[in-house]
């Protein structure tokens, strides 16, 4: 089956990106988002972007491909399509960059499946700058077969695909990983504190702890890149972090499993909310535990 009439629905930073990168590699991709304008702006700067209307533009595409800021948005286009049967005649593949729900990924499989859909979670990871260079992780669940018939078009916006299982295991995997990010940068924000109180200098401490034990990602380029130069501006919403964190919250809660550090990340998260807009970047939570110091990281 040809494969090459793509359906993109969800133009934010991210998608933008993503639709880019797919329509370099396949000459022409259909993109459509809820705010038509964006839309409109995008197909004008790239010629290989043809922007469609729904429920017209799904009968052209035999894939799929969302980037929406969550399952529920997901499921509210999944419903449109699936208010005609003919919408989904030609499509053969559903891919759902969404960092998303595990639990609401596996009952939109479930519906399209009954459609001869094959439905797959690609949860990335990189952000927008990754996905403008195609070096995002691909986090994906779904059937081997249709990982495969699909393995090339996620190759134009990925460089590390990584198949997990079945369907969800990506977006568990992703909201694993960014809660992992938010414990990464609490503790090192609170470890910058107290060296701060100590009067060593963090970006000659920050350069031992790179290359020793306890380095990691948050240590080795947030802080040097985004935190101790002031700008905290990484480009990952804090909103749209806390939305991973609180889909961690609801896989832990499915299973009464207790890990209590993390459930400690989950609160001071969610108490970062009141505080912080959910535009605001990420990084800026690390504001509030300076505040409560007294020091600034610097």
């Amino acid at each position: 089956m040809n494969l090459s009439n793509i359906l993109f629905i969800g133009l934010g930073n991210l998608g933008s990106a993503l639709s880019i990168r797919i329509a370099e590699a396949s000459q022409q991709l259909m993109i459509y988002d809820l705010n038509l304008q964006v839309r409109d702006e995008i197909q004008e700067k790239h010629p290989n972007l043809l922007g469609v209307d729904l429920p017209a533009g799904f009968s052209e595409a035999n894939v799929i491909l969302t980037c929406l800021p969550n399952s529920k948005d997901v499921q509210s286009v999944v419903d449109l399509a699936l208010r005609d049967p003919k919408n989904l005649e030609s499509v053969r593949y559903w891919i759902d960059a969404t960092s998303g729900s595990p639990k609401l990924s596996q009952q939109i499989a479930a519906q399209l499946q009954e459609y001869q859909v094959d439905y797959l979670d690609c949860a990335v990871s990189g952000g927008p700058a990754g996905a403008s260079s195609g070096s995002l992780t691909a986090m994906i669940g779904g059937k081997e077969e249709a990982f495969q018939a699909v393995k090339e078009l996620i190759q134009s916006f990925a460089k590390n695909l990584v198949h997990l299982g079945p369907v969800g295991s990506g977006h568990a995997v992703k909201a694993v990983n960014n809660t992992l990010l938010a414990a990464n940068i609490l503790s090192v924000a609170e470890a910058m504190i107290t060296l701060k109180s100590f009067d060593v200098p963090l970006e000659k401490a920050l350069s031992a702890i790179n290359t020793s034990s306890g380095r990691s990602w948050v240590s080795q380029q947030r802080f040097p890149d985004h935190v101790l130069s002031r700008t905290f501006d990484y480009g990952f919403s804090f909103g749209l972090h806390c939305k991973d964190v609180g889909t961690f919250e609801g896989m832990i809660n499915d299973h009464n499993l207790e890990v209590s550090v993390l459930r400690k990340v989950l609160k001071t998260m969610q108490d970062a909310i009141v505080q912080l807009t959910p535009d605001a970047d990420h990084l800026e939570v690390i504001k509030m535990i300076e505040d409560e110091s007294g020091f600034t990281i610097q």
